[in-house]
């Protein structure tokens, strides 16, 4: 199914150094103080505006500190005295915003990790998703910077002394430009994001009662681990009265290598339980036509891996040849006595433990059915 980009422009965090580049170009036309007094209006303005807009909020970090920034500059133009040489303000406001975005980007991992210890909700999920795009941002503004001052350096060293030309442009023009240009690439990088991004399976996030509150990439499920809910659905096959049982996979993040039924999946977003079922299915046996799947039962599976809703099936097969495929690791057939002469000793997986007496109670009353 074809998905929408995923990030919007909010998360292009560089936003946020828009007060900064006001109060560069203001300062040309008007005093430096004033220049700085407006530009944190404007930055308080728009965290106003943030929090006051409808819907979920998406923080700028970016936007907090720049303004953060610029409030302290506004503060120091009230004492008296030249804090700030006269058009010196464009690089003063640069290295200022700069120097946060250099702490921001060596405490990147503490900074993006305090707010993934707090995910609970979708909108905290928001606040970790706005600290990991702060980071980029920062990155982004760090190396324009960076680029910056070594062309400052080079043109110090070959050009001495700097004409009128080159320090306008090395002192007045670079430091807009430098947070222009972050914006711009900040913006393409989610563009391409985007396209990366539309290519990627997603997987619901729901409640305990199935109903969808959210999507999120599927690898993403693995990596929140139980922060939400993400269905998932198991097919159980019994033939002849047995069940048919093999090892979970090596990469499994539950149980892995323990004694599972035989075929797992996350439900894919916008997909119905009758679709994953089915595509399960014919991943399995791609060259058997007509096995369909039961429904038979959802229950809540939680644990400190992984938070699931699962949606249980169970098929009945009556060619076992079928089953005969490496795609099933150490798979056989188990009969009901060997199965519960191992039960509770951590030998089958956490699921099938939990699903074990139904799955016994529904072939019981279908081979009963059947003798009949």
């Amino acid at each position: 199914m074809a998905h929408k980009g995923t990030l919007s422009s909010a998360f292009n965090m560089s936003l946020g150094f828009i007060p900064v580049i006001i109060s560069i170009l203001l300062c040309e036309l008007i005093t430096q103080d004033t220049a700085i007094y407006i530009g944190t209006g404007i930055g308080i303005i728009g965290i106003y505006l943030s929090y006051r807009r409808k819907g979920l909020l998406i923080p700028n970090f970016i936007l907090y500190i720049a303004t953060g920034m610029l409030a302290l500059l506004s503060v120091a133009a009230l004492i008296p005295g030249d804090y700030v040489p006269p058009g010196a303000l464009p690089l003063t406001l640069e290295v200022s915003i700069l120097i946060p975005m250099l702490s921001l980007y060596m405490h990147k991992k503490r900074f993006i990790n305090h707010f993934l210890k707090q995910i609970g909700s979708c909108n905290k999920r928001l606040y970790a998703q706005g600290a990991e795009a702060a980071v980029v941002s920062a990155r982004i503004a760090l190396i324009f910077g960076i680029l910056h001052f070594i062309i400052i350096s080079i043109t110090i060293v070959f050009q001495d002394p700097l004409s009128k030309t080159s320090i306008f442009v090395l002192y007045k023009v670079l430091p807009p430009t430098v947070f222009l240009m972050s914006i711009l690439f900040n913006q393409i990088a989610i563009r391409f994001f985007n396209h990366l991004m539309s290519h990627t399976e997603y997987v619901p996030i729901v409640n305990t009662k199935g109903d969808v509150i959210g999507k999120t990439p599927a690898i993403e499920a693995v990596n929140y681990k139980n922060a939400y809910i993400n269905p998932v659905i198991r097919i159980a096959i019994s033939t002849h009265g047995m069940l048919f049982l093999c090892d979970r996979p090596s990469t499994a993040i539950l149980d892995r290598g323990k004694v599972d039924i035989p075929m797992e999946c996350y439900l894919r977003y916008g997909e119905s339980l009758e679709a994953g079922a089915t595509r399960l299915i014919n991943n399995a046996f791609p060259h058997e036509k007509g096995i369909k799947p039961e429904f038979n039962i959802v229950y809540h599976f939680e644990n400190e891996v992984t938070n699931r809703l699962i949606y249980l099936f169970i098929v009945d097969i009556k060619d076992d040849s079928i089953l005969c495929t490496p795609r099933f690791k150490n798979s056989k057939l188990w009969s009901f006595k060997q199965i519960e002469e191992n039960l509770g000793k951590d030998f089958f997986s956490s699921c099938f433990e939990d699903e074990y007496e139904h799955l016994k109670g529904v072939i019981y009353i279908r081979e009963k059915y059947k003798e009949s």
